[in-house]
């Protein structure tokens, strides 16, 4: 059993990986998996400056967004809860339009920490109310 784990890890790890590069060559501007030898500077500039951080935004969020389901899971109680269930992630939109609307000219840093802000706000929200219902069954979260 413990080698059937160790196989799915590896075969995990290796679509990781094969996607990963996959999504380096999609975009608005075509750049062929064959030319990689041969990128010219635009092409270079492209997949260092943009396509390699969005892979790692988009790794680095599906391990956070995981771990913040677990906390949560173990907060509540319920296995069935999750940032997308609670509501977390709706109010870390909420605080992008926010910080869109209101402060159109702030840094993306700026407005990526009012959106945690927000979602931190709204996880808190939660587990108060959760508190203060009682529950009757811990699989649903009333």
């Amino acid at each position: 059993m413990f080698f059937k784990h160790i196989l799915s890890l590896k075969v995990l790890i290796a679509l990781l990986l094969f996607f990963g590069m996959i999504s380096l060559f999609i975009g608005v501007i075509s750049i062929n998996v064959k030319d990689i030898l041969n990128l010219n500077s635009t092409q270079l500039e492209i997949i260092t400056l943009t396509r390699i951080p969005r892979v790692i935004a988009i790794l680095l969020t599906g391990m956070s967004l995981s771990i913040c389901g677990l906390i949560m899971q173990q907060l509540t109680q319920n296995k069935f809860v999750s940032p997308t269930t609670a509501g977390t992630m709706d109010c870390a939109k909420f605080g992008i339009l926010i910080s869109l609307i209101f402060f159109s000219g702030a840094s993306f840093f700026t407005q990526a920490t009012i959106a945690s802000v927000f979602a931190l706000l709204g996880s808190f929200i939660f587990i108060q109310i959760l508190r203060k219902i009682k529950l009757k069954d811990v699989i649903f979260v009333p």
